[in-house]
């Protein structure tokens, strides 16, 4: 079955609303603790996604299943380089991947210390913006969310992908080691 990279995201983000948190609004004063509290969950994101990672060997990094997919390696370049794109272009900030290029020349140890990075500079980010931004309420997926739920549908899509890499590990006869949660 094809499927288009546009019907992908559609549905992607579409299944997105039917998180309970989608549906959750906070106040201002609600948000004062957001970071730390999303800080506790993006932390164990990194762990894990860092865990995933590198379990495939570096000689199997650009491994597809089937032509026309993501390699293993670009599941993860894609979670750095989307994610980014949207964090900086809907909170108006600049993106330190913008102009980022040759991601399949860089090295296994290269690319897990982008993915830190990038896990860094959301965290950072997510520190940042006030409480009175993370209140607002912006379009998406053809609805409407807070900002601050923003920050959980990106961490969504990085589950899908991570999701992703794992079959591409079992593919491999890889084992993947098992999620313990929050």
């Amino acid at each position: 079955m094809k499927i288009s990279r546009k019907s992908a995201i559609h549905t992607l983000t579409g299944s997105l609303l039917s998180i309970p948190f989608v549906g959750m609004s906070r106040s201002r004063k609600d948000l004062q603790n957001f970071s730390q509290e999303f800080s506790s969950a993006w932390k164990r994101s990194l762990d894990y996604t860092i865990t995933v990672f590198n379990q495939m060997p570096e000689e199997h990094l650009d491994y597809k299943y089937t032509p026309e997919s993501f390699s293993f390696r670009t599941q993860f370049v894609h979670c750095i380089v989307f994610s980014s794109l949207q964090f900086a272009g809907r909170l108006e900030i600049k993106n330190p991947y913008e102009n980022k290029k040759d991601w399949n020349k860089i090295t296994k140890t290269q690319l897990a210390d982008e993915i830190k990075g990038f896990y860094t500079w959301v965290e950072k980010v997510a520190s940042e913006v006030s409480p009175e931004r993370l209140a607002k309420e912006e379009a998406f997926a053809g609805g409407k969310l807070q900002v601050w739920q923003f920050f959980y549908a990106m961490e969504n899509h990085i589950i899908h992908h991570r999701g992703q890499a794992i079959c591409y590990l079992r593919l491999k006869g890889i084992t993947p080691e098992g999620y313990v949660g929050w």
